[in-house]
């Protein structure tokens, strides 16, 4: 029975490892929500470890369970502990992923194995386990799931890099050092009833951003990019239009940085030639197979305020 339990015990830490001290290379979206999705299928496997490190007469019982799910509850917290001190924050919604598992995990071994016979809903005539399991599932799968809608739309909205008509339009929008929701443009500027747009507001000497990351990267077969821009305020607002590719070195010099005005009170398209975008980097020509990033931002200092992003294209 030793040698059993030892082994046990061993996948088990060798399981909680993979979250402390491996680093999967990487970014973007589907880099995050599959990391955070792999907590499941390990906490699954966490709770059926500690199902077998109890004694077989025990393992029926719902007390055997109660404890298998506390216990590995305890572990997942730890883990974000942990994690905090290295300096990578702890999640709740890392720990909820967790509970999740372990829920996924220990259905599955009511349904498998043999649930209690002493409680008949745990009895394997008894849908619970099952159902307990695909909700457990359902709850992990969520995020990664919500990614592949967010590329799919992505994908077939092109040449729309960016638009913003629900929530699904946010997966790739970070903006930074600002405020950000999608509302309806006020009467005054929109052109069709109900239109949408992405509001950004932002304090005085607050940084204000808005960055779309991983857009559609090929934007060869175009001639110009476009961005449409709503000033609401009395004051002109200026930006910073930046784009770079794969290869930038995160050099000012090494992207299209375009400074652009927009009088106060009104709605403008910005539009610029690929070629120019093309030719902006000093010492090479820019990838337009291989866009990495678009971003408009302004400097701290120039006041309070606000302002709309309609949409952002390729013509």
């Amino acid at each position: 029975m030793r040698r059993p339990a030892t082994a046990f015990v061993a996948a088990l830490a060798a399981l909680l490892s993979l979250l402390l001290f491996v680093t999967v290379p990487g970014d973007g979206l589907w880099h995050k929500v599959l990391l955070d999705a792999a907590h499941g299928p390990i906490f699954a496997a966490v709770a059926v470890l500690l199902m077998l490190l109890q004694p077989p007469a025990v393992r029926p019982r719902r007390k055997a369970y109660v404890t298998a799910f506390l216990a590995a509850l305890g572990l997942g917290i730890m883990i974000e502990i942990l994690q905090s001190f290295a300096g990578r924050p702890g999640s709740l919604f890392d720990v909820m992923t967790d509970a999740a598992g372990i829920l996924t995990g220990l259905a599955s071994w009511a349904v498998l194995a043999g649930a209690p016979a002493d409680r008949r809903p745990w009895t394997l005539q008894s849908s619970w386990p099952v159902a307990i399991a695909l909700a457990g599932a359902t709850v992990i799968a969520w995020e990664p799931l919500q990614a592949a809608r967010a590329y799919a739309d992505r994908a077939v909205s092109f040449p729309m890099i960016a638009q913003f008509r629900g929530s699904l339009d946010l997966a790739f929008i970070e903006p930074q050092g600002a405020s950000a929701e999608i509302v309806e443009l006020p009467d005054r500027w929109s052109r069709t009833a109900g239109e949408r747009a992405l509001r950004i507001t932002y304090a005085d000497r607050q940084p204000r951003a808005v960055q779309v990351v991983e857009p559609s990267s090929d934007w060869r077969g175009y001639s110009a990019v476009a961005v449409d821009i709503t000033n609401p305020g009395e004051s002109e607002l200026r930006l910073t239009f930046r784009i770079f590719d794969a290869a930038h070195r995160m050099d000012y010099r090494d992207r299209f940085n375009l400074p652009i005005a927009i009088p106060g009170r009104t709605r403008a398209t910005v539009r610029v030639a690929l070629v120019t975008v093309e030719a902006a980097p000093q010492s090479r020509r820019m990838d337009l197979s291989r866009v990495a990033d678009v971003m408009l931002f302004g400097q701290p200092g120039d006041g309070a305020g606000e302002f709309y992003l309609s949409r952002l294209w390729l013509e």
